[in-house]
């Protein structure tokens, strides 16, 4: 689990040749999706699976919907209520946050949890980023040479903790149980995969 540090960029693996503000760190990563901007704003988590766990064997949808389920049920529990989890088919953005997959945490229809994995011969990396805070998208609009407007757009199909709330929130403490969470979720997994 990791918050906070200099804002960067990290572009996902279909945006390698997106033109990029250079005073932003980009990073790349190997899933798919839309570019996401990191900072104080977003709690990350990422969980590897050996090829063979249960959650592998059920396949990409059903494990993206068992991650995003532990996201929600971990936000319920830090009480934000009115959650619900993408299904369907993924529809694409340049922008993380405004595209949508199965799995992904939402509330109405602004997302607050973006997922992506990686699928390997020996193993599965899947990775979440969840906004607790406002993310100031007009840097990642301006770093990628987008339509200052879409900053707007940012704001409008996306939701954070902190306004669920209406106060902050720690975020040291919301990964320390994010990370519990997720170790209780994966030592049930056998018995409590959805189906699907």
């Amino acid at each position: 689990m990791c918050a906070g540090g200099i804002p960067a960029i990290v572009l996902g693996r279909a945006q390698r040749d997106l033109p990029t503000d250079p005073v932003l760190p980009r990073r790349r990563r190997s899933g798919g999706g839309g570019a996401v901007l990191t900072g104080p704003w977003l709690l990350r988590a990422a969980v590897r699976l050996p090829t063979g766990h249960v959650l592998v064997d059920r396949g990409p949808l059903a494990t993206a919907r068992w991650f995003g389920k532990v996201h929600q049920q971990w936000l319920q529990a830090l009480g934000i209520t009115g959650t619900r989890l993408c299904d369907g088919h993924t529809v694409g953005h340049w922008a993380c946050f405004a595209g949508q997959g199965p799995g992904e945490v939402m509330i109405g229809d602004r997302k607050m949890v973006g997922i992506t994995q990686t699928w390997r011969q020996r193993a599965v990396l899947l990775a979440a980023g969840t906004l607790v805070s406002t993310p100031p998208w007009h840097l990642l609009c301006a770093a990628l040479r987008r339509p200052h407007e879409e900053a707007d757009m940012l704001t409008s199909v996306t939701v954070d903790a902190a306004a669920c709330l209406g106060h902050g929130v720690d975020a040291g403490a919301w990964a320390n149980a994010l990370r519990d969470r997720l170790e209780q979720a994966l030592g049930n997994a056998e018995t409590n995969v959805p189906a699907g």
